[in-house]
């Protein structure tokens, strides 16, 4: 068997249908994203999951880094720099910090 991103229903991951493997969403937008998620490896945490889901609807383009849970093992290093209580999910506005689902919520509702 061939497996490829068409074969799996993958398609286009930066501009079409919400996808946990997108490590990029545009939603047709040509300038770069101002948001950086931070998010679980497995895409099953849910409060991981209720802001991805906002960025989606709300069609905001974001950028995705993957980091593990610590059920899966440590953190990464480079996560605990930016995250030193490793919480997730985070996310970069503008270069800023933000933790704790709820807030960043707060924060894109009134973006």
């Amino acid at each position: 068997l061939a497996w490829n991103r068409e074969s799996v229903g993958q398609g286009d991951l930066v501009n079409g249908p919400t996808n946990p493997h997108a490590k990029l969403r545009l939603f047709g937008s040509k300038e770069k994203p101002r948001v950086m998620l931070f998010r679980d490896q497995s895409a099953w945490c849910p409060y991981c999951q209720k802001v991805w889901l906002m960025l989606e609807e709300k069609r905001i383009p974001y950028e995705v880094r993957k980091v593990n849970m610590r059920c899966y093992g440590p953190k990464e290093s480079w996560y605990l720099k930016i995250v030193p209580n490793g919480m997730l999910p985070a996310m970069l506005l503008d270069g800023k910090l933000y933790t704790e689902s709820d807030r960043i919520m707060q924060i894109l509702e009134n973006e």
